[in-house]
């Protein structure tokens, strides 16, 4: 990155302790007192108003208004911030590398990060190198494998992503800042800009990844930078808003879009430590990507949202009133983390045929007429019990010529019943109780 500072300062402090921007300089009057010094340390800077260069190239363009260091008075001496400074732009890169167990490459143009990444947030399956992650030899000193840059435990890539976030926040996320980072993906290439990997916090700039996310084009894991902004927790679901009114290009209420995080029940943990005001980094995985959501409501605007299902998706750290980072950190691990459901059709079930089951309804015989048997034979009423002589008064027995009450005469042997053959459909039962018709009537007359 060269020994000069690359990066242009967009604040400053002027002789009261006020803070002054660099949208400021040109203004006539000057509304700060000079001399001016840096926001976070001693050292003294100079006003650069905006000017037309020309490029080394030929190609003239406009340099754009900032803050510089004042040279130093000691011949050959650089200009630099003074030791514990976070504008220290050299020493943060270099400490970035250092940290980055060999993903972060220092070239000539800026830095390098290698966006090495797990294949899967299921954290049950068994651990293996990311494809592009580099080969090193094992550190001289043991001890070193102990060192953790940030608590719990984040990978390199996503460590570094959110301390050049962090930095290039302290220089007000200039766009020729921005140009000194690039990000490689496994699988791509040519190194991706860090304004194509990291969305945000601008809405313009988050206007992009709406319309390439509505446009299909992303092909690679992405991150956003947002503020927490509102928190709403469900029995189902837990919502963070991380950025709002994102112009979309469309009309009415769908002129603005919002972006969220979410999780559900099973994963809310991930989300519980973030409160409004928090700076977060939410990068996708390349089994988890951002969504866009268009609410079948068209009071609803569409909605940019990532469900998180591994913490080392989220990076977040807060700011102080100079507006100096904490260390980023994200949540803890998920003691149980739930694979998704996978959706299989059951195998069809041909139900079993119900039993026929052949069932009898004799009619009940009457006493006036006989009853046609199913069979086709003609069943003869059932004969009445017969009488005994105890039961026969005796003024009713005839009296003959001698005198004496005749024997009383057996009655006939009951017809043998034939055996009941089951029919093949059983006919309906005979209503006894009908009334004849108006012919069968006649006839009897």
């Amino acid at each position: 990155m060269g020994e000069r500072q690359p990066f242009k300062l967009q604040q400053a402090r002027d002789k009261h302790g006020v803070v002054v921007s660099a949208r400021q300089i040109g203004e006539k009057p000057e509304p700060f007192t000079r001399p001016l010094r840096c926001p976070h340390c001693e050292h003294e800077v100079t006003a650069q108003p905006e000017q037309p260069r020309i490029s080394t190239k030929g190609k003239p363009f406009t340099r754009s208004a900032h803050f510089a260091l004042a040279k130093e008075k000691e011949k050959g001496r650089t200009a630099e911030h003074l030791p514990g400074c976070p504008l220290r732009t050299d020493h943060t890169v270099h400490a970035i590398a250092r940290r980055s167990q060999g993903l972060a490459e220092l070239r000539a143009g800026g830095l390098q990060l290698r966006l090495v990444l797990a294949a899967t947030t299921d954290t049950k399956r068994p651990f293996l190198p990311p494809v592009g992650s580099p080969v090193l030899p094992p550190p001289a000193d043991p001890v070193n494998l102990k060192i953790r840059t940030v608590e719990p435990v984040l990978p390199p890539a996503v460590t570094s992503a959110a301390r050049i976030a962090q930095l290039l926040a302290l220089y007000g996320d200039a766009p020729e800042n921005i140009e000194h980072f690039t990000v490689k993906h496994p699988g791509v290439r040519t190194p991706v800009a860090w304004s194509d990997f990291c969305f945000g916090p601008a809405p313009d700039h988050l206007a992009r990844l709406y319309q390439q996310l509505a446009a299909g084009l992303i092909r690679h894991p992405v991150a956003v930078l947002g503020e927490v902004t509102q928190v709403k927790t469900t029995d189902s679901a837990t919502s963070c808003k991380i950025a709002a009114r994102v112009p979309t290009g469309l009309p009415g209420p769908l002129a603005h879009a919002e972006v969220y995080l979410r999780a559900d029940s099973h994963r809310r943990p991930l989300l519980e430590p973030l409160a409004e005001g928090t700076r977060v980094l939410a990068l996708a995985a390349p089994d988890v990507a951002w969504k866009l959501w268009k609410p079948n409501s068209s009071r609803i605007g569409h909605q940019v949202v990532l469900w998180p299902q591994a913490h080392w998706q989220i990076a977040y750290w807060d700011v102080d009133d100079v507006g100096l980072p904490t260390p980023p950190r994200s949540p803890n691990p998920l003691d149980n983390p739930i694979r998704p459901r996978t959706r299989t059709r059951p195998a069809p079930t041909r139900p079993a045929p119900p039993r026929r089951t052949a069932t009898l309804q004799r009619p009940a015989p009457t006493a006036s007429k006989t009853v046609p048997h199913p069979s086709g034979t003609v069943e003869a009423p059932a004969p009445l019990p017969a009488a005994s002589a105890a039961d026969v008064p005796q003024s009713a027995v005839p009296a003959t010529d001698t005198g004496r009450a005749p024997s009383p005469t057996p009655p006939p042997p009951a017809p043998a019943e034939q055996p009941i053959v089951a029919p093949a459909s059983v006919p309906p039962p005979v209503d006894s109780q009908r009334r004849p018709g108006f012919f069968a009537r006649w006839r009897r007359r």
